[in-house]
């Protein structure tokens, strides 16, 4: 993957999804939140499995059962695998969207540590040379650096896990609430 910011490409109308997703869950994901994709077609089971942040201002527009939703800070999915593989096959999901946003508390993480091992002590009780430690030990794991490239870099690496689902990296832009594509390349210019 280049260093280069990947480019977003919102989704206003139908005919905004790419050839890749179309007649897909994801499709139907981006339909349902970002125009409204009226009426809802009733679920029994889901179709879509997404993965997303932790965050609680983002949230979904869509209807009921129709996804499982697996939330991690950051949209982090390292060691998850075996709960991807449950909603997979066991909940029988057709297609995989692993969904960034903008704005993400794991983005930038060292900057935070002050406010971390404050908020440790103080608000938690705890041990301020432990809460230096749970900082210096866990922040690497879960700095993510660009959210955008990030969600693309834990989409590649589902696609490579479930080589026979449609897997979309896709970008919640908080300020709007919409979801933006992340593109991945000359495979969405088709």
């Amino acid at each position: 993957m280049n260093s280069t910011t990947p480019r977003l490409v919102p989704v206003h109308e139908r005919s905004d999804v790419p050839t890749m997703y179309r007649d897909t869950a994801i499709a139907d994901l981006l339909v349902y939140h970002n125009l409204g994709g009226g009426p809802h077609r009733r679920y029994t089971q889901a179709d879509l499995l997404v993965g997303m942040c932790m965050d609680h201002r983002s949230r979904l527009r869509i209807p009921e059962n129709f996804a499982y939703i697996m939330r991690s800070a950051g949209a982090n999915f390292r060691g998850l695998d075996f709960q991807m593989s449950f909603a997979i096959t066991v909940g029988r999901v057709r297609a995989i969207a692993i969904i960034g946003h903008d704005q993400c508390g794991m983005s930038g993480l060292a900057a935070q540590r002050s406010a971390l091992v404050e908020g440790l002590v103080h608000g938690a009780g705890w041990e301020r040379h432990i809460a230096e430690l749970h900082f210096d030990e866990y922040a690497p794991r879960f700095e993510i650096g660009d959210p955008a490239k990030f969600a693309l870099g834990q989409a590649h690496h589902v696609r490579q896990q479930y080589p026979g689902l449609p897997v979309a990296a896709l970008l919640y832009r908080l300020d709007e609430g919409m979801l933006h594509i992340i593109d991945a390349g000359e495979e969405m210019r088709s």
